[in-house]
């Protein structure tokens, strides 16, 4: 038959009565359920409900990409109430409920990604085969995006899998690999990916003529479980209130899609899902969610200033200069991802340090079944290290993550330059020193660059790729090449001292450390922090990335900003003096043991109280304003953003969004600090700014660009 849109094509049955549609969304990388294709749908299950000669439908991708990456994005931003969205949550149930009523067999085939809209057929589908391919995921990730599964997830997924194993899915919105689907019951079916055609349509076979086997009983012990926390009223109002617990002790109650999401389960019905849906989508959460999902999208095709006409280089061999704990995990993901890294240090104990850190990280993996010790082996052997310069010579690039001195910074590029036969990078990982000082005597400036990364590394999503006025362009677009391959997302800034993200933290940072020296509790800052959406606050920041590393960073940001930011009074040396360094060390702000935290009976971080003898103010003898402190934690912040989109820091507003939201904690639901201007306006920002400034001084000084716009009403995003 054929269709007026060519992203359906449904290929005639065969001698077993086996046809196939093939969805291939025309001029996209990945298929999206898109409002247009609704009536295609329809059109095509009648079709096929009106030919006998069809006995079992198997439903595939047509892309190596993936099966459906969920639905389209560019709908929902066309939805301007609830009651809009919540027809169209409608009109994609019926579109599923349409193939689940077919009668006959229907397989869905998987390969790549199904999320979202795309999991949401497949489980409308009597059955389903996965390939067992590590690209194959299958997820409900709505929550990611402030929203619930609107297709007919929340009622069919619990019925599959059990009400633990979906809210696990929905609440978290994480992947799940083919094997994991299979003993969960998402899946009836896992074979290699050459396989997986003729294995969907086997079943689909099967399945018509009767022969499959049934499923496999779980043990009494699992029935009787079940039964128990799932299989009755009782249980199931047990499992829910304890999963709204969770959420509200992660959330702190400040993204409503979770919440929501258990009150739709609780309600087990296809209109509970879709008014849910509806609510959520008009939610300032998100949009905020959904903004920076957008600018994802968007960075994904930048690759830096001057490339747009220029390759990538094949990046086979890295260098890793430092094997402490960010050069390691650097190691880690790279190996982890195909690439051969030769590690150089001090001494031997360290480069068993960092080799032990990769088998514990590929450990995990394994625990997770990601792969299998065969996988752990091969990534082990990808690394290598020594306490010579032996290997580094057919490094590609050299990516240098020690001590934040500028000098040895610049000794080492000179002796990678002098050894290296293959044009090698060098890409240091700084926090503030300028790359072009890190430049400044070598013989190939131009093959220098910047490549920040985030601890720990295997964890953190960013990679902000720092760019001198002298960088190539082949150079940043490889380095850019490097960290995707790596799975970060990236932003490409403009070299200055502190670049973006850090530039944009030490106001939130130094902010802080004004409340603590006007008497602040430290428990109340990092609360005020909490309060307004960061994951944590600045004060166990500190903690966790070392007192020692904020000295440094300081140190460079007051040389430079100094007078301009208005920068606290540095107490850091007292506290660097009582080998106060933070977590990895048991000594900072608040109490470890064995580099966990020590907790109160309410199972609170507890402060150590002798750090409070070099606060003037005192311990907590200032009673906490919570709004105030939020405001001067965050609004800091968001001005000096404004202020690098305004000197060119940052090339767009879309790069300071993800850059603070993945880099250094902004709030997610705010979608970053210029999609936050733009939410309450900039002419309320800057009035809230020189409300502060009268109060606390400079610091507070709204930056042209944002006093600019707040005069003509403008807005960064159109």
């Amino acid at each position: 038959m054929s269709l007026n849109n060519p992203a359906l094509r449904l290929q005639p049955a065969d001698g077993d009565g086996i046809a196939i549609l093939w969805i291939d969304c025309p001029g996209k990388k990945v298929n999206t359920l898109s409002v247009d294709l609704m009536p295609e749908f329809e059109a095509v299950y009648n079709a096929i409900a009106a030919n006998a000669a069809i006995k079992g439908l198997v439903i595939a991708s047509a892309k190596d990409t993936g099966f459906i990456a969920g639905a389209d994005l560019d709908d929902l931003g066309q939805v301007s109430s609830a009651a809009d969205a919540e027809k169209l949550s409608k009109g994609a149930q019926e579109g599923m409920n349409r193939l689940a009523a077919l009668q006959i067999p229907t397989v869905a085939a998987i390969h790549g990604e199904a999320l979202g809209g795309g999991l949401e057929l497949a489980l409308a589908c009597k059955a389903r085969v996965a390939s067992e391919h590590r690209k194959t995921k299958l997820a409900l990730p709505e929550v990611m995006l402030g929203l619930l599964p609107g297709a007919g997830g929340t009622v069919r997924l619990p019925k599959l899998v059990g009400l633990a194993n979906a809210l696990d899915m929905m609440l978290t919105g994480r992947n799940i690999r083919a094997s994991k689907a299979l003993k969960m019951g998402l899946v009836d079916r896992t074979v290699p990916p050459l396989q997986l055609l003729d294995a969907a349509k086997a079943l689909a076979r099967d399945l018509a003529h009767g022969r499959v086997e049934p499923k496999k009983k779980p043990p009494v012990k699992d029935e009787v479980q079940h039964f128990l926390l799932e299989g009755n009223p009782l249980g199931k109002m047990v499992v829910l209130r304890e999963a709204r617990k969770k959420v509200i002790k992660q959330t702190k109650g400040m993204y409503p899609a979770p919440l929501r999401i258990l009150d739709v389960v609780d309600k087990g019905t296809y209109d509970a899902e879709a008014k849910g849906f509806g609510e959520l989508l008009m939610t300032p959460q998100s949009a905020g969610l959904r903004h920076l999902f957008a600018a994802i999208t968007a960075l994904k095709k930048d690759d830096g200033p001057g490339t747009d006409s220029t390759r990538a280089r094949p990046v086979q061999r890295v260098g890793m200069l430092g094997a402490g704990l960010m050069g390691a995990g650097i190691a880690t993901v790279l190996a982890d991802n195909g690439v051969e890294v030769r590690l150089k240090d001090r001494d031997h104990t360290a480069i068993a340090k960092a080799l032990d850190y990769a088998r514990t990280v590929y450990g995990k993996a394994k625990k997770k079944r990601v792969y299998g010790q065969a996988g752990v082996d091969e990534r082990l052997a990808r690394i290598s290290g020594g306490v010579d310069w032996a290997g580094f010579g057919r490094a590609e690039v050299l990516i240098e993550a020690v001590f934040e001195d500028l000098a040895l910074k610049q000794k080492l590029l000179a002796e990678f330059e002098a050894l290296s036969r293959v044009d090698g990078i060098f890409a240091t990982n700084t926090s503030a020193i300028p790359i072009a000082e890190i430049a400044a005597q070598a013989r190939h400036p131009e093959r220098v660059i910047g490549m920040h990364f985030f601890s720990p590394v295997e964890k953190m999503p960013l990679v902000e790729i720092i760019v001198t006025d002298q960088t190539a362009p082949e150079v940043t677009a490889t380095t850019v090449a490097v960290a995707r391959k790596m799975g970060k997302h990236v932003i490409v800034v403009k070299d200055c001292a502190g670049f973006y993200t850090t530039r944009a933290l030490v106001p939130y940072m130094s902010e802080a450390i004004f409340m603590a020296l006007d008497g602040y509790s430290l428990l109340d800052i990092d609360e005020a922090a909490t309060r307004v959406g960061f994951p944590v606050g600045p004060i166990t920041l500190s903690d966790e990335v070392g007192i020692d590393v904020g000295v440094k960073v300081l140190k460079t940001i007051r040389q430079y900003y100094g007078e301009r930011m208005q920068l606290p009074p540095d107490v850091s040396g007292k506290l660097l003096e009582e080998g106060r360094y933070g977590r990895k060390n048991n000594k900072g702000f608040y109490k470890y043991k064995n580099g966990k935290s020590e907790l109160d009976n309410d199972g609170r971080k507890i402060i150590d109280d002798t750090v409070y003898k070099h606060l003037p103010g005192g311990k907590g003898s200032k009673h906490a304003d919570f709004a105030e402190m939020g405001d001067r934690l965050v609004l800091g912040l968001v001005n000096e953003a404004a202020l690098c989109l305004q000197e060119g820091i940052l090339r767009d507003a879309y790069a300071g969004d993800l850059g603070a939201v993945m880099g250094i904690g902004f709030p997610p639901f705010e979608g970053g600090p210029f999609r936050y201007v733009d939410r309450f306006g900039a002419r309320a920002i800057v009035d809230r700014l020189r409300a502060l400034e009268s109060k606390y001084g400079k610091r507070f000084t709204p930056c042209a660009l944002l006093v600019d716009l707040a005069a003509k009403g403008g807005k960064f995003y159109g």
